[in-house]
């Protein structure tokens, strides 16, 4: 029997993680961390439920402003940019980092980002330069319509194809897992 998807959350990633973290969040403490984490509940949480956990954690250990929170996370691909040379390539078709980042990202993005849209917009940009940002789009498209899809049209026009990719993957009404959007499945136009 295969291992479940929500596994993909272990100690060898937590490790990778932390370490990745430590490179900009002063005086991280690791072990706390992981063990807010993996608590008493992890083994009975889903997957969605795990990454719901992961960001809640994180967010303790970011800044507590969401705009110097973002910005610690944009230093953070920065910083591990050059381990994943290949993001920045236009012609490439591999994302840099694991899905494992890319939900916690985008789901940090999604939770604490809704009122603070060009902060959200700006870093949902440059995260879908690394790994998969879709399911972040969507809670905005529900609450910015007009403004999300007018940026998605901006975005297919982007030079980098992680961020044209999103521009079309970021609105599909029907993405698994992703939030519903009954505004364009009743309007697909």
């Amino acid at each position: 029997m295969a291992e479940a998807f929500k596994n993909m959350y272990n100690e060898r990633f937590f490790e990778r993680f932390s370490k990745d973290l430590k490179l900009v969040i002063n005086d991280f403490d690791t072990r706390e961390f992981v063990s807010q984490i993996m608590d008493d509940e992890w083994e009975n949480r889903e997957l969605k439920q795990r990454v719901a956990n992961i960001t809640i954690v994180l967010k303790k250990f970011l800044p507590a402003d969401y705009k110097d929170a973002i910005a610690k996370i944009l230093e953070l691909l920065d910083c591990i940019e050059p381990r994943y040379p290949h993001c920045s390539k236009i012609d490439d078709t591999k994302f840099g980092l694991t899905l494992e980042y890319g939900a916690i990202l985008d789901n940090y993005v999604e939770q604490y980002g809704m009122d603070d849209y060009e902060t959200a917009v700006k870093a949902i940009e440059k995260i879908t330069q690394f790994t998969s940002c879709d399911f972040a789009t969507h809670p905005f498209i529900v609450k910015y319509p007009d403004e999300m899809m007018a940026q998605m049209l901006l975005w297919s026009k982007h030079e980098h194809w992680g961020v044209r990719r999103l521009a079309s993957g970021g609105c599909r009404p029907r993405l698994p897992w992703a939030m519903d959007l009954p505004g364009l499945k009743n309007n697909p136009a």
